[in-house]
């Protein structure tokens, strides 16, 4: 077995990072940011669904690696190989993950022009760039949980589409054979009609 690691590798040849642009603001590496740079550059308007492969898509990569299976996301996966100190020729090259063993915690990589697919083991991404990831995926919709992280404009339209909400919950007119309202329809409204109102 060959001691090396694997990152994920994703087609237009950048290693598990988050990146998109708005406005010349980047979420760029995620390995380069800080969770506070990241929830800044959410909060100022990143499009994370921007680019190919995006922010969104990389981030899902990123969690997925980042989990403590280390299988995760494994066969079929993109990786890059890096650190092999017996083939340093390799370093660099991209191969596609052909099985994964959990008890080795090792993968076979197959990378075009070799016979044999290498054994190698699995890169863990740095537990900052996992929750920069973690930020990303969370920004993707809007959420209770989610809206600090949407920009002003964004947080300014959720609230007044949130009042819309409670003033039809609250209409007792339209609900006359009830006393008071609807407030189940408030939670409704939050947590389906916000969601796909709301964008970045």
């Amino acid at each position: 077995m060959t001691d090396a690691t694997v990152i994920p590798y994703d087609a237009a040849g950048a290693s598990a990072r988050a990146c998109g642009s708005v406005e010349g603001s980047t979420l760029g590496a995620a390995e380069a940011l800080t969770v506070e740079r990241a929830r800044a550059l959410l909060r100022g308007g990143a499009d994370s669904s921007a680019g190919e492969p995006s922010a969104l898509k990389r981030a899902r990569v990123l969690c997925a690696w980042g989990e403590s299976d280390p299988t995760a996301a494994a066969v079929g996966s993109t990786v890059k190989i890096r650190s092999l100190v017996s083939r340093p020729s390799m370093n660099g090259k991209v191969g596609v993950v052909v099985s994964a063993s959990a008890s080795t915690c090792r993968f076979g990589v197959r990378v075009a022009g070799e016979a044999k697919a290498l054994a190698l083991r699995r890169a863990m991404p740095a537990a900052e760039a996992v929750e920069v990831g973690r930020l990303v995926l969370k920004a993707a919709e809007w959420s209770p949980q989610s809206h600090e992280l949407f920009p002003e404009a964004s947080r300014k339209r959720a609230v007044e589409v949130m009042r819309l909400g409670y003033l039809i919950a609250w209409d007792e007119e339209r609900f006359d054979g009830r006393e008071g309202a609807a407030p189940e329809l408030a939670d409704v409204w939050r947590g389906f009609v916000l969601p796909r109102v709301v964008a970045r």
